[in-house]
């Protein structure tokens, strides 16, 4: 357990020292600022609460995912890159080990990105609006959490996938491109596959990030999907995501 503390430590040593970490932070901060001057400035006939502004400043996750996928998709490859590796396993600690401390800095890394959306759209939403809404806009801070919950599931699993690539084809340039044409272009795909009533694509990953739909009064894409079809369907393709990337990274040659 010590030598992965230590090995975790180390691997967020190596993310939090280099510029682009804290540029990203910036960059998260500033657009929270910027979204919160543009429902001030704009949502004049709207009444915007504290708790309604951290609600909608909860869509900027997109900002998180693309950031947590950079650092997915560059820990394992980056190694490769630039030859590091043998230096890293000639620790003596397995492979596995290795593996489970640069999973784990990147999911840590993500959390405190979403730290920071939260804490920073918190006080922000304190400065600027108000801090209760009127009894017809029913908001609650049990709500906005779990907005985020249902959002880190669904982080979870890109930047999990994002891992799999980068430790599977060692390219971050790959695993960069691939989970962001994934992301943008699945709204589309399942868009077209839902209106075309394709009942299989239910087992397709993406049409069942969003948990949020059981707990919204949404009706779910296609019937017979219901929560614990949609868990099962995340945790298979989750399982499939980790068992790749170990297998391959326990097993591949990096002598040459």
């Amino acid at each position: 357990m010590s030598n992965l503390m230590s090995l975790i430590q180390n691997e967020n040593m190596k993310i939090y020292r280099r510029p682009r970490t804290w540029i990203m932070a910036a960059l998260l901060l500033a657009a929270t600022i910027t979204f919160a001057f543009l429902m001030k400035s704009f949502g004049t006939d709207v009444f915007v609460s504290t708790l309604v502004y951290m609600s909608n400043a909860a869509s900027l996750t997109f900002l998180v995912f693309i950031f947590s996928v950079v650092i997915a998709a560059d820990i394992v490859a980056g190694e490769f890159t630039w030859g590091t590796i043998k230096l890293l396993l000639i620790r003596p600690v397995g492979r596995s080990k290795v593996l489970l401390s640069k999973y784990i800095a990147v999911l840590l890394f993500m959390l405190a990105l979403l730290a920071l959306l939260f804490v920073s759209s918190l006080a922000i939403g304190l400065l600027l609006f108000d801090s209760a809404a009127p009894g017809d806009i029913p908001m609650t801070m049990s709500g906005v959490l779990k907005e985020y919950g249902f959002r880190i599931v669904e982080l979870t699993i890109n930047v999990t996938f994002a891992f799999m690539i980068s430790t599977v084809f060692r390219s971050s340039a790959l695993a960069i491109s691939l989970a962001f044409v994934i992301m943008f272009a699945s709204s589309s795909v399942m868009t077209a596959l839902i209106a075309l009533k394709k009942e299989w694509a239910k087992y397709i990953l993406f049409a069942n990030t969003d948990l949020g739909m059981y707990f919204g009064g949404r009706e779910p894409p296609f019937e017979g999907m219901t929560l614990g079809f949609s868990v099962t369907m995340l945790l298979l393709y989750y399982a499939v995501f980790i068992a790749l990337a170990w297998t391959i990274f326990r097993k591949r040659d990096v002598a040459g």
